[in-house]
């Protein structure tokens, strides 16, 4: 993806819109993203999973999710897809087709897990300022081999550009650390929910996820009344906001998304929590 010569890479994460439960609340959600969208003006959605649910609906599951890509493709805005555990297709290479064929939709087939890898370069440069990674850890993480792909490919791509691109991960499940470092009172922001970091019990994910060394920073979703980070050997684990009014959660913790900002001058990251109203919030942090 082309920056253009802003100095910073705008992306809005949104997830869990939970739309399965009602278009009265899906309405509303629509109406935040837009609005976030239109105040924040990222140059990447990043939307991470749990938005048709039609998992325990499979019948409509396809009505809702060709809704919910329709409603992605209307915003104008370049966007990049992660799967949930919720969001169920019969057949799941005719949705990675559906997907690619919305508007807007920045979506490789990533193979047979539809992972895939995003290059952000600035205008009028060749060379990659930062590399995003979109990881399936789908209806729970299935390790080494969910991220077998990805370590096999920052390794490639350290043999064949010499140097390390800085890189940032989008995946929907937490990794079995994020409980530990609440546990541990690690954590900066808001935790008041246990972390349902399904199939990592043992927190194999996170050494899997430094080994490269080109992460600066993780960001995930799943859990709704969380939104904190906390960092590890240099590596930033974080919480997107959720976004969505058919998801538990409104009671503790307002709706919203995660906007990041990547420096393609410095290679530094910042990252907010934002609202449909233009408010902000932050455990604020850069890294070099």
């Amino acid at each position: 993806m082309h920056a253009g010569h802003d100095p910073a890479f705008r992306i809005l994460q949104v997830a869990d819109f939970h739309s399965d439960v009602s278009e009265a609340l899906n309405e509303r959600t629509r109406d935040d993203v837009r609005a976030m969208a239109r105040l924040f003006q990222p140059h990447l959605l990043a939307v991470t999973g749990d938005i048709w649910c039609g998992d325990e609906h499979p019948g409509a599951a396809p009505m809702w999710m060709q809704r919910d890509l329709d409603f992605f493709g209307s915003l104008g805005v370049p966007w990049a897809f992660t799967w949930g555990n919720h969001d169920y297709y019969g057949d799941f290479q005719q949705a990675l087709a559906k997907i690619a064929a919305t508007p807007n939709a920045i979506a490789p087939n990533g193979g047979p897990n539809a992972n895939f890898r995003i290059e952000v370069v600035r205008g009028g440069d060749s060379r990659p300022c930062w590399d995003l990674f979109f990881i399936n850890s789908g209806p729970s993480w299935n390790l080494p081999a969910d991220l077998s792909c990805f370590e096999s490919e920052s390794r490639r791509l350290h043999e064949q550009r010499g140097t390390i691109i800085p890189a940032i991960a989008f995946f929907h499940i937490p990794t079995g650390n994020y409980q530990t470092a609440i546990d541990e009172k690690r954590t900066i922001g808001i935790g008041t929910e246990s972390v349902l970091g399904w199939g990592d019990d043992d927190n194999r994910a996170a050494a899997i996820l430094k080994r490269p060394g080109n992460l600066r920073a993780c960001f995930t979703s799943h859990s709704h009344r969380n939104d904190f980070y906390f960092e590890e050997d240099g590596l930033i684990f974080a919480y997107g906001r959720a976004t969505g009014y058919g998801g538990y959660g409104e009671e503790d913790l307002k709706k919203g998304g995660k906007l990041l900002e990547l420096s393609l001058e410095n290679h530094t990251l910042a990252f907010k929590t934002v609202f449909a109203d233009g408010s902000t919030w932050s455990p604020h942090h850069e890294t070099p």
